[in-house]
């Protein structure tokens, strides 16, 4: 075989290939500022930080060790950063990598201003709003994954399901959970299982991963589906310090694709306590309500009688009654006959014609009384008016007349009682104890 080195074409064995590049870079690339967007940041716990600067499809690793950190402001995924340090070769993996002496914060990273603006806008709208959440069911019969079929996340949450509720069903709702299809899958996989109804509860679920890596759960698309789902949704996105979009936006939020596993499903081993805690207690329920309806058999049975004595009893039963009835008809037809009797006197004696005779009887004795008392009242009458007869005699001027004098009167019937009154040529009447007559006054004089 020929040998592809040359005088021209010298053989490099990897380390001291790898060895020469990293001269090269560290010689050339001492002190150099890059920008870019912090991607995929570690914290370990030696203090030291990893991650990447991204910027489009490009991106260089970064290590930033704890003793350089002072000083330096502390990085947050997504940031937008500028960093001063030296281009370094890590022997180890062939990786090209930026070790980090300086950085500095250069304004927000587009994927986190993209991430602010679409929660502001939703906000506004209200899809974070708590009154439209939806209470996830206690023991779901079936339960829908949208995840990718190649996920850890999805194996982890099998694995969840059948150790803590191996009861429930598990229908998965495949999709992309990461690059340019993602959304679109994601969405897509949301409204079909919205649309069958097929399951109780339904978790969107992911492994960890950088912030680019989970821009699909930011993207407004796919926080619309999950807020127009009919079902209730848990999130388990990432590891527990990620938090996207979707979080906000779904029923309830988990810290890891496990943790939502868990919180959709009851604890298995915990029902079948409380099960076997019912099935004991309902068969001591049983067991004594079987004794208190045995015992209250045992006792009607002790109450039994032969029918021929229940009949027995009935027919003097009915002897007695019938003497009762019988009583009562005599008392009831006594005391109408006695009624009827009291109204027939009171008939009686509200009778016309009894009432006529009466009304005659005392018409008659009335009549007696009023002639009894005018035959009286006559006889006193008369004999009173006797007596003023006699008295008046005594004073009457006829006795006067009878005795020689006369009255004289004038034309108007007047008794001239005074000579003054007399004139001469004046007719006047002259009363007699028998009679009367015209008189023509010729002269007339008073005594001298």
């Amino acid at each position: 075989m020929n040998s592809l080195s040359s005088s021209n074409n010298p053989v490099f064995s990897v380390k001291s290939l790898v060895g020469e590049l990293r001269s090269v870079l560290e010689s050339n690339y001492r002190q150099i500022v890059v920008e870019g967007e912090i991607s995929g940041l570690a914290r370990p716990a030696s203090g030291h930080l990893y991650f990447s600067l991204k910027e489009g499809n490009s991106l260089i690793r970064c290590a930033f060790f704890r003793n350089r950190r002072i000083g330096s402001s502390d990085p947050e995924e997504g940031m937008l950063v500028q960093v001063r340090g030296q281009i370094s070769l890590y022997e180890s993996r062939g990786d090209l990598q930026l070790i980090v002496n300086k950085l500095q914060p250069s304004g927000e990273g587009a994927l986190q201003r993209a991430f602010e603006l679409l929660k502001k806008k939703l906000l506004a709208e209200g899809l974070f709003d708590s009154a439209h959440k939806q209470p996830l069911p206690e023991i779901p019969r079936r339960i829908g994954i949208v995840s990718s079929l190649s996920a850890a996340a999805l194996q982890d949450i099998r694995v969840t399901l059948k150790r803590r509720f191996p009861a429930a069903s598990l229908i998965i709702y495949p999709s992309f959970v990461q690059g340019d299809q993602a959304p679109a899958s994601l969405s897509k996989a949301i409204e079909t299982a919205g649309a069958r109804q097929e399951v109780d509860v339904l978790i969107l679920a992911r492994g960890g991963g950088a912030l680019e890596d989970l821009q699909a759960f930011n993207d407004e698309t796919v926080a619309r589906a999950i807020f127009h789902c009919p079902l209730p949704i848990v999130t388990g996105v990432g590891h527990e310090t990620d938090f996207t979009i979707a979080d906000m936006i779904a029923d309830q939020r988990a810290a890891t694709p496990t943790a939502a596993a868990e919180m959709v499903t009851p604890d298995g081993t915990r029902l079948l306590r409380e099960c076997w805690y019912l099935k004991k207690r309902l068969i001591d329920i049983t067991e004594r309500m079987l004794d208190q309806h045995k015992q209250s058999v045992d006792y009607a049975c002790a109450k039994l009688v032969h029918p021929e004595q229940r009949l027995q009893a009935y027919r003097i039963q009915r002897i007695n009654l019938t003497k009762t009835l019988i009583s009562l008809i005599r008392f009831s037809t006594f005391q109408a006959s006695s009624h009827i009797q009291t109204s027939q006197m009171r008939v009686r004696a509200h009778n016309p014609t009894n009432l006529v005779q009466q009304r005659r009887q005392q018409l008659s004795i009335n009549r007696s009384a009023i002639l009894r008392q005018a035959s009286l009242s006559l006889k006193e009458s008369t004999v009173a008016l006797s007596h003023k007869r006699s008295q008046l005699k005594l004073v009457s001027p006829l006795k006067t007349l009878e005795r020689g004098y006369t009255i004289l009167q004038n034309p108007k019937g007047q008794v001239i009682s005074s000579i003054a009154r007399l004139k001469k040529e004046q007719i006047v009447t002259a009363t007699m104890h028998d009679g009367y007559g015209k008189l023509t006054v010729d002269n007339a004089s008073t005594k001298s």
